[in-house]
């Protein structure tokens, strides 16, 4: 009995020390990230609660009606530069961030 119990503590304890290091992961950029993730075989994500940690780890500090940080980005054709507070108090402008490939 003593025997099966320290078998399934080590179990517990390696599933804990891997969800901690891929919550750590997440927390990290998105390079570092997708680098990693690369070669994290698909059975993974059947055993660890990655939505809920990526739900957490990439939730944002920012709340509904708070004012967007202010950032420049560079426009598709490379002529010119955006920013985002240029537009305050112009017209409203809707961020969407994300992937769409």
């Amino acid at each position: 009995m003593k025997k099966l119990l320290k078998i399934v503590g080590a179990i517990v304890g390696l599933y804990a020390v891997l969800v901690g290091a891929f919550f750590v992961l997440m927390l990290q950029g998105p390079a570092v990230f997708a680098g990693t993730m690369r070669y994290v075989p698909w059975q993974a994500f059947m055993v660890l609660p990655f939505k809920p940690m990526w739900d957490v780890a990439r939730g944002g500090r920012h709340s509904v009606g708070e004012m967007a940080p202010d950032f420049r980005l560079e426009s598709p054709d490379h002529k010119a530069t955006v920013q985002l507070s240029s537009f305050r108090g112009a017209k409203p402008v809707v961020l969407v961030f994300g992937s769409y490939t």
